[in-house]
């Protein structure tokens, strides 16, 4: 055993102790030093260090052995307006407090409070592809940077999140090689005719097609925000329903119409299960599913008729 604390006591030297007073704060510091938390993403780490400093304000040095469910579902329920970022707190929550039982916060007995707590469900269908008359528009005044990340979100049909990152050398012999974002999942999609050709037009001014000052990167958020502001500016009433992430269910919803099937969509857009073509395809995807099913029936009808 004196082993095993001479190692752990060898792996902390060179750095401050962590406070050992049992709260939320100090919980907060261990997580961020824990292999888990070292392991995420870098915008998964921004987001969660968001969610844990509004945390802190509000339960900072309060003990987690403290806090029950009924607590943080209130807090959920206090954010319904927004229920997206809600369901992020109460997600941020789970993570937290099994950080908490890892380190000896919480025992066992105890469970994770944030566990169990229903999350609010996306309004509707969830985002909604853009009706033809405001991609009109939105083509006739976005300037060449909006309109680029335009036809990329609309020809392959990917989070704006890989879509911005783009680079030059990921795409090769027409077909665009990289992997996901979100799921590290490995994806090779052959671009449209039209996408290819209108990349045929874009100036190449840095390693990722997408480009800032400079030929730099562009940064996400400037890229979302300059989407905004051109439909803040467009004639359409409703402009501002319409989302980024929208023109991914327009291209789900372009390779059911084209007659694909569950498999076939997936492939392009690396959507993992059904119930996400579901929401993206909507009834579009059950319409294009059931004309192709019922055309075969009639086939099979025709082919016993005739034998």
């Amino acid at each position: 055993m004196s082993a095993f604390w001479d190692h752990y006591n060898r792996r902390l030297k060179g750095r401050e102790p962590l406070p050992t007073k049992r709260n939320f704060k100090t919980l907060r510091l261990s997580y961020v030093e824990s292999d888990a938390f070292k392991h995420l993403k870098p915008r998964t780490k921004r987001d969660y260090q968001k969610y844990m400093e509004h945390i802190i304000s509000i339960w900072g040095d309060l003990d987690p052995r403290k806090i029950e469910t009924h607590h943080i579902y209130k807090l959920h329920q206090a954010n319904a307006d927004h229920w997206r970022q809600a369901n992020y707190l109460v997600q941020v929550f789970v993570v937290l407090l099994n950080h908490a039982r890892l380190i000896g916060f919480l025992k066992k007995e105890h469970g994770n409070p944030a566990k169990g707590i229903p999350l609010f469900k996306q309004p509707g269908d969830g985002w909604e592809p853009w009706p033809d008359e405001v991609r009109a528009e939105f083509e006739e005044l976005a300037p060449p940077r909006p309109r680029l990340v335009y036809e990329l979100s609309i020809g392959l049909g990917q989070r704006i999140g890989d879509t911005h990152k783009i680079r030059w050398d990921h795409i090769k012999d027409g077909e665009y090689d990289f992997t996901q974002g979100k799921t590290d999942k490995p994806l090779l999609v052959p671009l449209t005719n039209r996408l290819a050709a209108y990349l045929s037009t874009v100036k190449k001014e840095g390693l990722t097609i997408v480009c800032g000052r400079d030929g730099r990167p562009a940064d996400y958020r400037t890229v979302t925000e300059e989407m905004r502001k051109i439909k803040a500016a467009m004639k359409h009433p409703e402009t501002q329903r319409y989302v980024t992430h929208g023109l991914r269910k327009n291209a789900t919803i372009e390779l059911y119409q084209a007659g694909c099937d569950d498999e076939m969509v997936k492939a392009v857009t690396g959507h993992s299960g059904v119930e996400m073509l579901k929401k993206y395809g909507g009834r579009v995807r059950q319409r294009e599913l059931a004309r192709r099913a019922q055309d075969a029936r009639n086939r099979a009808e025709q082919n016993k008729s005739g034998t």
